[in-house]
């Protein structure tokens, strides 16, 4: 099931988050919007791969600053990125261009995927110790290389 998405953040971590991110720019009141959205999801549910393949919807009303800044004037409009650039835009409710244009990254991710396939745990493992290094600074003073902390120094330099 995609994504709803209505902050700029939360689409911006999404989008680094994925090798690709395909986002669907609709409205409530756009019926080819309504038409295609049974669609999408059975593409979404048939595709999504956690880290590599994201489904969004972007409600056009809702996330105006969203919709501004990749110049979305026509709805449905659905964009392709891939490591964060846009790489597609599929304007209009085509449901077989849609479909090539989502088939087309999977089988990308696919392929990619099976030439490497002892590289998708090493990556992993990387993102793991990247998030517990991040928390763990989060939660530990700040330290030089000395093992001092910032207040320990300035103590330091008043004596």
């Amino acid at each position: 099931m995609p994504t709803e998405v209505t902050q700029p953040l939360h689409f911006r971590t999404l989008l680094t988050g994925h090798t690709y991110l395909i986002a669907d720019f609709y409205a409530t009141w756009c019926p080819p919007c309504k038409q295609i959205a049974p669609i999408y999801n059975q593409l979404s549910t048939a595709h999504s791969a956690a880290g590599k393949f994201a489904f969004v919807k972007v409600n056009v009303d809702e996330a105006r600053e969203i919709a501004a800044q990749y110049g979305i004037q026509a709805m449905p409009t659905f964009l392709l990125f891939k490591d964060g650039k846009q790489v597609e835009e599929v304007k209009g409710a085509d449901p077989r261009k849609l479909k090539a244009v989502v088939e087309g990254a999977s089988a990308g991710l696919k392929s990619s995927g099976s030439a490497t396939p002892s590289a998708a745990p090493k990556t992993q493992e990387k993102e793991k110790t990247d998030d517990q290094a991040a928390q763990e600074k989060k939660t530990a003073p700040s330290r030089n290389d000395d093992g001092l902390s910032m207040l320990e120094r300035l103590m330091q330099k008043k004596k």
